[in-house]
């Protein structure tokens, strides 16, 4: 399978301008797949978060642009380290599906070596928001969990993640050159219909239900700063490739492909 890859991406790498220019069209249609760590499988993650944001939509009064459907479902918690456009046709001249399984394929022996005998374990002790508009906490979008990169095992995690997104860029996969940024998304008012209006932040860290979960005085807390929170430590058993959008039997996303972390 890796030789069959290793042909594969060079006949792609020639033809890497199209990929990487703007006029093509895999340029400009949207993604179709994501590279996953997933960590929603863990039945005591689902409650913790739940409570949290079950927590966060029963307060009174309502905090301003909260609702259940801007929630992302417990089941469906993941890192990503990728996101993909990949055609159906494996004779098709762009990158697909099982060319992104192959990739996958041939990175274990060094994510396993990366791991040197440990488990990959995302410790989510941090929470923030994503860019929010016109850096106004009031108006913010993304609501995330994830690592403060300040342990072995958030370290190592940095370490096989970093690996694994630079694998699948100098590929031509992946097209963001962005800084890989780690965390788990537990609201997002992108699913918020019929438009996309923010949330504010700020009424999140005022509130006193947020307390029970944050670590950090907030009296002068500045919001561009992570606050510390303690939601677990989580086992992560493969690195998946899924499907953008799917559901699965309990709602998780649908894995198309991915590599086992088992020793």
């Amino acid at each position: 399978m890796a030789t069959k890859y290793t042909a594969r991406a060079s006949a792609l790498t020639s033809r890497r301008g199209q990929f990487s220019s703007g006029t093509n069209r895999n340029s400009k249609s949207r993604p179709t797949h994501f590279i996953s760590l997933p960590i929603g499988h863990h039945v005591q993650l689902q409650e913790s978060v739940k409570s949290f944001t079950d927590g966060l939509l029963n307060c009174k009064p309502a905090l301003p642009g909260l609702d259940r459907g801007i929630v992302i479902a417990p089941r469906r918690l993941h890192l990503t380290l990728g996101v993909m456009t990949l055609e159906n046709s494996p004779g098709s001249s762009g990158r697909t599906l099982e060319d992104a399984q192959a990739l996958l394929c041939t990175l274990r022996t060094r994510v396993m070596e990366l791991l040197n005998g440990h488990s990959l374990s995302i410790p989510l002790t941090e929470m923030n928001i994503m860019n929010p508009d016109r850096s106004n906490a009031d108006d913010a979008h993304v609501l995330w969990l994830g690592p403060s990169l300040d342990t072995e095992d958030a370290q190592r995690l940095k370490s096989v993640s970093e690996f694994v997104n630079k694998a699948f860029s100098d590929a031509g996969f992946i097209q963001d050159r962005r800084p890989l940024k780690l965390h788990c998304t537990i609201l997002n008012t992108s699913y918020r219909k019929p438009s996309r209006q923010p949330f504010s932040y700020n009424a999140i860290l005022m509130s006193p239900f947020i307390r029970e979960f944050v670590r950090t005085p907030l009296e002068s807390h500045d919001f561009r700063d992570p606050v510390k929170v303690e939601f677990g430590t989580w086992s992560v058993d493969e690195i998946q490739i899924c499907k953008m959008g799917s559901y699965g039997p309990e709602g998780e996303y649908v894995s198309c492909g991915c590599c086992s972390l088992a020793s």
